[in-house]
């Protein structure tokens, strides 16, 4: 196998990919002016279309709002006009109203139907296509109480079922007569009203909806929505007109909008969907011809240059991957000196305490020992065989990190587990003190529990052995900052110098003696955090202690290895 092979650097595959990387990096440097010119003036472009369909959008909505509010308008009018019409008989028959509604049909064909109301509500005259309504009682009616109670003579009511049980609208005149409160009250069709609207002129080129307030359909076209059905959203009612755009079924729609002045609706427009070329329908040809001309000549010349450079750099590379390939053995002799060194201390305590409890146990060189008196040695064999099981789960920490398991979890019962289950009898015996100021309002956070509480286990023993069995004190303080929350843990140890500080999270550097630390804890600790999505910070100062914080966010986004997507 040739040295090609052999280093893995110097492949075809690696030349490959270096002859692509070169090719792009000298694309973006010389063709980048080109491109980004062209997608300048394509934006521009397009910006100006997408204005100028907001701004037709929103002139077309007040144009049609305006008319539609002059056609409300126009009908209460009627009404009123006939109400008080001198010849209009107090309390009038069925067959009063039915020719006073030929005549309001002649005016608009969006009158549906008309009914007199004496003073109890009742409509004690008729005239329509729903006969059985006449004599019944519309007291409890919401647009009737709401006429009575306000000071206003007419409403226009959003649209209802009612008694009829189809969609209508309701406009009514009240007036103060001799006989008490009455109401003249007609039923417009929301088909013809719609139809209206659909003759206005540009309605040919927009859907036209109509919103109350509360976000149901009052009028709409088939392919948007139907009566009394629920609107994908509502527009502020603040400006009373303008232009929006919303995600409705998963595309993004612009909309012209104008709230009426009659009555509490919101009149919005759409462009009617249809096929086309877009943008680039409308988009100067001759600058994108003579664009892509430049691009595919720049891009010919740059494979070219690219092609060539790699053959250069190929003749030094043997040499690079060579001294890259020993610089690696020399890392990987450095750790694997740093591991041996570990594990030979209490490799060496397991061996004497094996050999004392052999010659013990020898017949031969007096009397056969009592169990119990092994019981030292074997714990001493015990607490060496865990020291070394304690280095190979802090190598493989290091090396090959466990799947993280993300449940919701108070921050601060994570802490005192530590604190008062792992660490509270040697906080005792080494006579420390731990103050906890613990924020009130620190949320629970979507963590890994056991990964979190290694990384608080190995600083808290950190600074343990910083303060070099000695009285101290350990403090330990949340803090919720926006999305994140911090943990400081502050020491009254020795402190750190600058050289100490610059190094603590590199593998295997430690300022323990030789036989008391591996060098892994904050490595380790860092690539914990991180993975958590935070960070460390550090100060310290020489006799003076140290504070780490943890600063985490809430919900961690977790990126899921090989499919680009994200949870939380």
């Amino acid at each position: 196998m040739d040295k090609a092979h052999d280093t893995g650097a110097l492949s075809h595959d690696y030349y490959r990919s270096l002859r692509l990387k070169t090719t792009i990096r000298l694309s973006l440097l010389y063709l980048s002016p080109v491109v980004i010119l062209a997608v300048y003036f394509f934006l521009q472009y397009g910006a100006v279309v997408s204005e100028s369909e907001r701004l037709h959008l929103k002139a077309i909505a007040e144009s049609q709002a305006n008319t539609l509010d002059l056609f409300l308008s126009e009908r209460r009018v009627n009404l009123s006009n006939l109400i008080d019409d001198p010849s209009f008989p107090i309390p009038p028959t069925s067959d009063n109203l039915e020719l006073n509604l030929q005549a309001l049909r002649k005016i608009s064909d969006a009158f549906a139907d008309v009914g007199y109301f004496d003073s109890t509500g009742v409509q004690i005259a008729y005239a329509g296509p729903f006969p059985s309504l006449e004599k019944r009682s519309y007291r409890s009616e919401d647009w009737y109480k709401a006429l009575r109670q306000r000071q206003s003579t007419f409403i226009v009511t959003d649209i209802y079922s009612g008694f009829r049980q189809k969609p209508h609208f309701t406009i009514a005149v009240s007036r103060i007569t001799r006989q008490g409160f009455i109401v003249l009250r007609a039923t417009l069709d929301p088909e013809r009203i719609y139809r209206y609207m659909s003759s206005i002129e540009g309605s040919s080129e927009v859907l036209t909806s109509i919103v109350d307030r509360e976000g149901r359909y009052q009028l709409a076209a088939e392919s948007v929505g139907s009566p009394l059905a629920q609107a994908s959203f509502t527009p502020s009612p603040t400006p009373r007109h303008g232009s929006l755009r919303a995600e409705v079924d998963g595309k993004r729609v612009t909309y012209g909008y104008s709230w009426l002045n009659t009555v509490d609706w919101v009149l919005l427009v759409q462009r009617v969907p249809a096929g086309g070329g877009g943008i680039l329908s409308g988009f100067p040809l001759k600058v994108v011809g003579l664009s892509i001309v430049v691009i595919v000549f720049g891009f010919i010349v740059i494979v070219s240059r690219a092609k060539k450079r790699v053959e250069l750099q190929q003749e030094t590379d043997t040499s690079r991957a060579q001294l890259s390939h020993a610089a690696k053995l020399a890392s990987v002799g450095e750790l694997a000196a740093g591991i041996a060194h570990e594990i030979n201390n209490p490799l060496a305590a397991i061996s004497e305490e094996a050999g004392l409890m052999k010659d013990l146990m020898d017949p031969s060189l007096g009397k056969p020992v009592d169990p119990k008196e092994l019981i030292p040695y074997l714990d001493s064999i015990h607490e060496s065989v865990f020291r070394c099981r304690d280095i190979t789960r802090k190598l493989l920490g290091f090396v090959r990190r466990s799947e993280m398991d993300y449940k919701t979890h108070d921050v601060h019962k994570l802490i005192d587990d530590v604190v008062d289950g792992l660490l509270g009898h040697e906080m005792d015996v080494s006579n420390i003190e731990v103050l906890r100021e613990y924020a009130e309002d620190i949320p629970d956070i979507v963590t890994d529990g056991n990964q979190l509480q290694q990384v608080i286990l190995n600083i808290l023993n950190n600074a343990v052995d910083a303060m070099e069995d000695g009285p101290g004190k350990i403090s330990i303080v949340t803090r919720s900052v926006n999305r994140n929350i911090s943990i400081s843990l502050s020491d009254t140890g020795k402190g750190m110098n600058q050289q100490q500080l610059d190094n603590m999270f590199v593998p295997f550097y430690t300022t323990k003696e030789v036989g008391k630390g591996t060098g892994l804890g904050l490595s380790v600790s860092y690539g914990i955090v991180k993975d958590l999505g935070g960070k460390i910070e550090v100060s310290s100062r020489l006799g003076a202690g140290s504070t780490f914080t943890i600063i985490l966010p809430t919900h961690h986004k977790i990126q899921r290895p090989g499919s680009g997507e994200e949870s939380q």
